[in-house]
């Protein structure tokens, strides 16, 4: 089902918003201003601003899987390995990355709002068990799924406070010396 535009035009403003300054820097206000729609085009969409949140982080999880979905590659372990830490430091430099979207949402809302915190929280266990899955296919060890998303995370964070070129470089070099014993 397609969506309105100006329903379109509200989450990717509110969403470009909070990816930049953070869930409880913007107000509402803010979004009407930058997305061009009255109070009541916003509100025939949105019960509140949360539900607004809980929409753009399902639509950006729906991104990021079918991101990695077209980027890794399972012909064999190594391919396996290599693809999805280039897919996740594309995902990275798409936008001028800002950090975590999901991990922001959990830190800002924990304690405030149950289900934005549970929308983020379950968004990495459903990556944990995505690349479990995946492994499956290559026979290899259960604890290998965790110590990707270590890399992947670590990547996620570093690279806010390091030069990108390094960060990819170091994580290449983790993922290599991962030795892989059933």
């Amino acid at each position: 089902m397609r969506q309105s535009p100006k329903k379109q035009a509200i989450l990717d403003q509110a969403e470009e918003l909070f990816y930049q300054h953070g869930f409880h820097a913007i107000g509402v206000k803010s979004i009407l201003d930058k997305a061009g729609v009255a109070p009541m085009t916003m509100y025939y969409h949105f019960k509140s601003k949360e539900e607004v949140i809980k929409e753009i982080l399902m639509r950006r999880e729906v991104k990021y899987f079918q991101h990695l979905e077209e980027g890794v590659n399972k012909k064999d372990l190594k391919a396996y390995l290599k693809s999805l830490l280039n897919t996740h430091i594309s995902w990275l430099t798409i936008d001028g990355f800002n950090g975590c979207l999901f991990l922001r949402a959990k830190q800002e809302y924990d304690g405030i709002n149950d289900e934005i915190t549970e929308l983020s929280t379950r968004h990495k266990q459903t990556l944990l068990k995505k690349v479990e899955e995946d492994l499956k296919i290559f026979d290899a060890p259960n604890s290998l799924s965790l110590q990707l998303l270590i890399i992947l995370e670590g990547l996620t964070s570093m690279v806010q406070i390091s030069d990108i070129e390094e960060v990819k470089r170091s994580a290449k070099d983790l993922l290599n010396s991962i030795t892989i014993s059933k």
